[in-house]
């Protein structure tokens, strides 16, 4: 005869399983790349661009002030190096010459403004960098530590799935099926504690005829109001 202490036991059993089984699918989506990461490291991929996209600029001036530089070297040297004696030429060199230097001023000032917004382009990006490496490594950690609990959780579920088939097998048909039925009503829990004349599932005391034929053990005895299965320790 099936009696309430088999069918808490195999409760028991159900609720480790459910346990085991409700965890590992938690885990296992948790697993995986979280949105916090994918943001940093957009973000420190949006700042690398950006730091790449001034130094690209950085190269175009430098070469464009060299460029600059180079020609107005060659018109001073050409107006003072005595080969011309034509005024209006030298005249013309010298206006060239001003130019020129009006213009190296110019573009090395747009270099020098274009340093200062590398430099706080580069502070920017070893931030985002930062930020980034800080929260993959606790990413890291976090996965490390979620398939370390899964390897540990998952040989307990064909133990716990054996352990269960063979407490079911001694249970008989229709206890098994009362359990089943109260299972999936009461969220899990067909069986339930009597301690000090109360009922642990919906907490009412019980009255006295149902809590006497409880404690004699002899079928199956039910809650008058939750309906789960008594037991009496």
């Amino acid at each position: 005869m099936t009696t309430a202490a088999d069918l808490f036991a195999l409760q028991e059993t159900d609720r480790a399983l459910d346990r085991a089984n409700e965890r590992l699918a938690e885990i296992e989506a948790a697993l995986g790349e979280t949105e916090e990461l994918v943001e940093a490291r957009q973000q420190a991929e949006l700042k690398r661009q950006a730091a790449a996209a001034f130094r690209s600029r950085q190269t175009e001036l430098e070469w464009s002030v060299d460029e600059v530089r180079g020609k107005a070297a060659q018109v001073e040297s050409k107006l003072y190096g005595g080969t011309v004696g034509n005024p209006k030429e030298l005249a013309d060199l010298d206006a060239d010459l001003r130019s020129l230097r009006a213009l190296t001023r110019t573009r090395e000032d747009t270099l020098l403004g274009l340093l200062v917004e590398l430099e706080d382009a580069d502070s920017e990006l070893r931030s985002a960098e930062a930020v980034c490496s800080g929260i993959e490594k606790e990413w890291q950690e976090g996965q490390q530590t979620l398939l370390q609990e899964q390897s540990q959780i998952e040989p307990d579920v064909p133990r716990l799935e054996a352990q269960r088939e063979g407490q079911a097998g001694g249970i008989d048909r229709g206890a098994l099926s009362l359990y089943q039925l109260l299972r999936e009503r009461r969220g899990g829990q067909a069986v339930a504690r009597v301690e000090r004349g109360m009922c642990q599932g919906c907490r009412i005391t019980l009255p006295m005829s149902v809590l006497q034929k409880a404690r004699t053990g002899l079928g199956l005895v039910q809650c008058v109001s939750c309906e789960r299965i008594l037991l009496v320790s």
